[in-house]
């Protein structure tokens, strides 16, 4: 006998003797929950288990043991359940349950399972259980005889003995059927909310929206000031798709439970995807006011700060977060991407240097860009190399960063050397051949570029970046614009809601003289995402379409955003004097 099968025998044999004794064997009528089909089977009588354990007992719960460890479960079935029927011991009856089911050995886990509910009537374990059996017999009555007996031991109401139905439920193969069988024991608690909140869950999984639905508000009708059935109908309308009534359903409920932070939660992340941030602050806020520290709202808060541009804001509440003592490395990071963003180069790095954890990696890079913009290249690189030998799983997105770096400070030789060093390491990477592709279009090597985008585009027809990239520079360059305007529909094709796409598809109509078109993409561009280079775009398209006012007032407003943006700089600088030239009379004074 191993030093490990004693310990196991010795804590066997400890729950063993730990149960009570002197049980009888012969069992008269079987419990009040056992399935239908199981009523009769009756265990041979055993003599009631004298104290301390017998050889034979000893020898079935060794024997399982090792057969168990052999993966031999059916084996190891049958001895538990030799031992469980001459020890009495409700444990050992779990045990040959378990191993019988996991060796899909129905009958001896059967057996076991009539044992256990014979030892242990009223143990929630063995009631989940035996439901799972007759799911798996298709006994669809049996399993609704254990389910609700397993609910009516919670007190016959709760969240947990519910979910642990819906942990059985989940064998069932077909959809129906589980949807009948939850609806059957919810008919059962005709007034137990968790009941139908339960079954509308359930419904909702299978796509059932309308039972869904009628459930949850069944539930709300029965406990009038629980707000999960209030939350779940709001969130059944987003995943509809039907955002204005869930807006309304929403409202609806906040009016009707203002204290209820948890629906002003869910509004304000509502009007976070409805890209309102400033209406969400302001409900966030409300909500801290409520919960003055509350580290989720505190995070909340200062993300939405600075997509205001609200840098004290969001330096005000991701300070008060770190002051938390919880999420504090999220804080610090933020903290830095503040201060950087207020050009607050050394209060960044210091932040950055605070940052452990999940975001440390994001925190080092960032360091390396700030040494880099201070001058310090060499430490820069440094950081990142001794970054890629820490995490080589990460080594391609750390070549880029590096690269990335070079180019920015006007090293775009190293740049393209640090591409090249990394395409020796992984072949053919699609991120790394399209970054070069750039960088080498960027630097008027147009070969070059298009020869690494048409090598991505040959190994993935589908990459919408690469085809979208190779068919703006050729309309950029007033070159091939047949062939430019064909890249770019198929990248339109795969991405048709992308920003960067509808910017190429209207400047190459701009190219081709489809000023029309043009203007309709990129107004729709400019629309969805503030950027100087398609607002330098617009104003090219409004001034060729004689709308020089318009132009002009694009450009007033993109560039007092990115006052240093090159190629807007460089479009407004080619129109600057064009802006005093003298406009036509109207035709009415010319007369």
């Amino acid at each position: 006998m191993t030093p490990m099968s004693s310990h196991f025998i010795s804590v066997v044999c400890a729950a063993v003797l730990a149960c009570p004794l002197g049980v009888s064997a012969a069992v008269t009528d079987p419990p009040a929950a056992m399935p239908s089909a199981w009523v009769g089977q009756r265990q041979e009588a055993v003599s009631a288990p004298v104290k301390g354990l017998t050889p034979d007992q000893i020898y079935h719960i060794l024997a399982a043991e090792v057969a168990a460890r052999r993966g031999q479960m059916g084996q190891a079935a049958q001895h538990y359940l030799q031992a469980a029927e001459l020890t009495r011991s409700p444990a050992l009856a779990e045990l040959a349950v378990r191993a019988g089911i996991n060796a899909d050995e129905d009958a001896t886990a059967g057996r076991a399972m009539l044992l256990w509910l014979q030892l242990a009537p009223n143990a929630p374990e063995a009631q989940q259980l035996a439901a799972l059996l007759r799911v798996r017999a298709r006994d669809r009555e049996g399993a609704l005889i254990h389910l609700q007996r397993l609910v009516e031991l919670a007190g016959g109401s709760g969240e947990i003995p519910f979910a642990k139905v819906v942990a059985v439920l989940s064998w069932v193969p077909d959809a129906d059927e589980r949807l009948a069988l939850m609806s059957s024991l919810a008919e059962r608690f005709p007034h137990d909310p968790d009941a139908q909140q339960t079954l509308a869950m359930l419904a909702a999984s299978l796509s059932r929206y309308e039972v869904a639905e009628a459930a949850a508000w069944r539930a709300l009708a029965l406990r009038p000031d629980w707000n999960v059935p209030r939350l779940f109908l709001v969130r059944l309308r987003l995943n509809q798709g039907e955002r204005a009534q869930a807006r309304a359903l929403l409202d609806e409920f906040i009016a009707a439970t203002p204290n209820d932070q948890s629906l002003k939660l869910l509004y304000g992340q509502l009007l976070v995807d409805e890209r309102d941030f400033a209406q969400a602050r302001a409900v966030f806020e409300e909500i801290l006011r409520a919960q003055p520290h509350a580290p989720d709202v505190l995070f909340a808060l200062g993300i939405l700060s600075l997509q205001l541009e609200d840098l004290a804001a969001a330096n005000r509440y991701f300070t008060d977060l770190h002051a938390t003592g919880q999420r504090q490395d999220e804080a610090a990071f933020y903290l830095g991407q503040t201060a950087e963003r207020a050009q607050d180069l050394s209060g960044a790095l210091g932040w950055y240097a605070r940052v452990n954890g999940a975001y440390a990696d994001d925190a080092r890079i960032r360091m390396a860009f700030l040494r880099a913009k201070r001058g310090e290249i060499a430490q820069a690189r440094e950081i990142l190399q001794q970054l890629r030998d820490q995490s080589p799983d990460d080594a391609v997105s750390l070549f880029l960063a590096e690269a990335e770096i070079l180019d920015e400070m006007g090293h775009a030789d190293e740049a393209r050397a640090v591409y090249e060093e990394a395409l020796a390491a992984f072949p053919d990477n699609e991120r790394l051949l399209y970054a070069r592709g750039l960088l080498a279009m960027k630097r008027g090597q147009l070969e070059l570029g298009e020869a690494d985008l048409r090598r991505i585009i040959a190994a993935n027809p589908d990459h919408a970046d690469a085809l979208n990239a190779l068919g703006y520079t050729l309309a950029d360059h007033n070159q091939r614009l047949d062939e430019a305007l064909t890249l770019i529909e198929r990248a339109h094709a795969l991405k048709p809601d992308e920003p960067a796409i509808l910017d190429s598809l209207g400047w190459v109509h701009y190219r081709l003289g489809n000023l029309d078109r043009a203007l309709q993409y990129l107004e729709r561009a400019n629309t969805q995402i503030e950027d100087g280079e398609i607002a330098a775009h617009l104003g090219e398209v409004l001034w060729a379409l004689g709308r020089r006012a318009d132009a002009w007032a694009v450009w007033d407003k993109a560039s007092a955003k990115y006052p240093d943006h090159a190629y807007l700089k460089s479009t407004i600088n080619r129109h600057r004097l064009s802006q005093t030239d003298v406009q036509p009379l109207p035709t009415e004074v010319q007369q």
